[in-house]
């Protein structure tokens, strides 16, 4: 159990509690302690029921326990943790505000396409994000094949059609999101050289100790606030979907 207590403590602020959602909202489930229809995103419930609490809980639903829940779980702690520990390393305030914001987005598009679990959207928008913060990177899936990182979104994209036989709706539009973030953050500001348009509000940094925003002393590039990897980062070793 120490084994376990310590993995759980190296994770990442953000990243452990999400973790901790993700995977402790079906587990409950599984034991009759809580209920899905209480949990999941619906217009009526929500906003003339006054059930404010499912705007939270649907972006942490992945599905009940069973194989593709196992699955998207796994990738869910790869690729928040990478994200936390590296492209937000000592910036957890902005993470938190990252996926807040994905969620919003991904809550949006729930309400008017009538999805009621949001949690594989909230994967695959951190994905996207991910592999624009990574485009030099090198993924390969399963260890059949390596491609550059800033395709990876779109393999998932491929490989849940070849999996479901359905076409991917869900899964696009949760990129769409997790563009729309980038494209504010990063793109934008970027191409123009002014700050991000939108930033994490003073609340949301109040809640993390500031002395901890960047223990590692990462230079980060002042429009942006994303670190600047001098020399390179060697990300040859490739980074595996399963």
């Amino acid at each position: 159990m120490d084994g376990v207590k310590e993995w759980f403590n190296s994770i990442p602020p953000v990243s452990r509690y999400l973790f901790a959602t993700f995977l402790g909202i079906p587990v409950l489930a599984a034991m009759h302690l809580i209920s899905f229809n209480y949990l999941y995103l619906d217009f009526t419930y929500t906003f003339k029921h006054f059930h404010l609490w499912r705007l939270i809980t649907a972006p942490c639903i992945i599905s009940s326990l069973g194989p593709m829940f196992l699955f998207n779980l796994i990738f869910f702690y790869q690729y928040t943790t990478r994200l936390e520990s590296i492209n937000y390393a000592g910036k957890s305030d902005d993470y938190l505000f990252c996926i807040i914001f994905i969620s919003i987005c991904n809550i949006i598009f729930g309400l008017i396409f009538e999805y009621y679990f949001l949690g594989t959207m909230t994967i695959m928008s951190l994905i996207y994000i991910y592999s624009r913060m990574n485009p030099t990177g090198t993924s390969n899936f399963y260890g059949f094949f390596s491609f550059k990182t800033i395709y990876l979104p779109w393999v998932f994209l491929v490989a849940h059609f070849l999996q479901t036989g359905h076409p991917p709706y869900s899964d696009f539009l949760a990129i769409v999101s997790g563009h729309i973030f980038f494209y504010l953050t990063d793109i934008y500001p970027r191409a123009n050289g002014v700050p991000a348009l939108i930033k994490t509000p003073k609340f949301i940094t109040n809640i993390f100790d500031k002395g901890d925003r960047n223990p590692n002393n990462v230079r980060r590039d002042p429009r942006t606030g994303r670190p600047i990897q001098e020399g390179g980062y060697n990300w040859g070793q490739g980074h595996a979907l399963g």
